[in-house]
């Protein structure tokens, strides 16, 4: 039988949280490498010594964040594909998970992949993303013939398109909705970049 939390660690957990919603906001106005420690803590309105009660330091705190984040996008896509009514759906589905995801995320995906991203946050978020789409791509999708490729390539070429075609959307204001830049980059990634009717230029 599960105990309930005692009033000290219920304020202990309530702090926790203080500073990784403080850590976002900052990181996500500021930028990785422009936010402190004591940025955090002030934003938190904690001393830096109760910060480092809870984090070894801004990297383990950002990645806390991150992961965070990923294991709510992964319930998502789990819920979602679940009800997926065909194995060829699939992937749309999930890409209009991710950005409905990204839209309400906006912040967390600008201090994952943004421009003011560290490059080790970056790798882990597309190392994450990476893993997922193979995943989806392993256990979802069952072609009529075998694949033309790895899916571990796949998932890889899948994940470099979608994350720069979301940070395009993400960064700055293009007026598209989740699922219209979800519909635009399944169409690239099913049907390709030129139309059909498109000469293509000699060499």
């Amino acid at each position: 039988m599960k105990t309930q939390p005692t009033r000290h660690e219920r304020r202990k957990l309530h702090t926790r949280r203080k500073l990784l919603d403080a850590a976002r906001q900052e990181i996500a106005r500021r930028g990785y490498e422009a936010t402190g420690v004591l940025d955090i803590t002030e934003a938190a309105d904690v001393s830096k010594g109760t910060f480092y009660l809870h984090f070894r330091d801004k990297e383990d705190l950002t990645r806390t964040l991150i992961l965070e984040g990923f294991a709510a996008l992964r319930t998502r896509l789990t819920e979602a594909l679940g009800a997926s009514p065909r194995p060829a759906d699939s992937m749309e589905e999930a890409l209009r998970v991710v950005f409905r995801h990204a839209a309400e995320n906006r912040d967390l995906f600008r201090i994952m992949l943004g421009r003011q991203a560290s490059a080790e946050l970056q790798m882990t978020a597309l190392e994450y993303f990476s893993n997922a789409v193979e995943e989806i791509i392993r256990g979802q999708i069952v072609p009529d013939r075998p694949l033309p490729l790895p899916p571990d390539l796949l998932a890889r070429f899948i994940t470099g398109a979608g994350v720069q075609v979301g940070l395009w959307w993400i960064e700055d204001d293009h007026g598209l909705s989740p699922e219209a830049i979800a519909a635009i980059l399944y169409r690239l990634l099913t049907r390709g970049v030129l139309p059909d009717s498109l000469p293509v230029s000699p060499a």
